[in-house]
């Protein structure tokens, strides 16, 4: 066997674990953004739904490395804030202050206006800046249809619990953001 093939079959070999070790890692996230949304209370039959879901886009986008990696990083740090906001409101609503972080019961029944407006007003706000580092990247789209599917299923493990008014909110509140996010960018570019 040449020394070429030998350097060839050891670069691909690395190659390859590079690429499962991302793939790890990104169950791994998502492992533990489970484990957050559960801590918060967050947990519902659609939660494991949810989680399974993130873990197997996690897994996927880290294989595909590149942009598909790096937005799917960036889309569950865009996601952590509608996935631990929805807690903060219904603890506030619900008792008068942060340290008691129980389940909202009316919310499990039909969210109320304030889950929705929370959930929505989140996802915007990070969906533009999601949108915006698309733009910065080599790669803007694969890293911003990486960012939103994975902030989305990220911030569902939070959102998604309120009912469908709060799935929703976060769903729409991600893209429309994303989309601002990106038309932003481009006019200061081009001013």
């Amino acid at each position: 066997m040449a020394h070429s093939d030998l350097a060839f079959r050891r670069a691909r070999r690395a190659y390859e674990l590079a690429h499962v070790g991302a793939s790890v890692r990104g169950l791994a996230i998502a492992a533990a953004v489970t484990a957050l949304a559960i801590g918060l209370d967050r947990a519902t039959s659609v939660t494991w739904l949810v989680a399974g879901t993130l873990g197997a886009t996690l897994a996927v986008l880290g294989w595909l490395g590149g942009a598909w990696r790096r937005g799917a990083l960036a889309g569950v740090l865009a996601g952590l804030p509608p996935l631990i906001a929805p807690s903060l409101v219904m603890a506030l609503g619900h008792s008068g202050h942060i340290g008691d972080m129980h389940y909202c019961a009316e919310c499990a029944s039909g969210p109320s206006l304030a889950c929705i407006l929370t959930c929505f007003g989140t996802g915007s706000l990070v969906g533009m800046v999601a949108g915006y580092r698309a733009t910065l990247d080599t790669s803007p789209r694969r890293f911003a249809l990486g960012a939103i599917a994975s902030a989305a299923l990220t911030g569902l493990l939070g959102c998604g619990t309120t009912g469908l008014g709060g799935a929703s909110g976060v769903v729409i509140g991600l893209v429309a953001g994303g989309v601002t996010g990106w038309l932003v960018a481009g006019r200061t570019a081009r001013a």
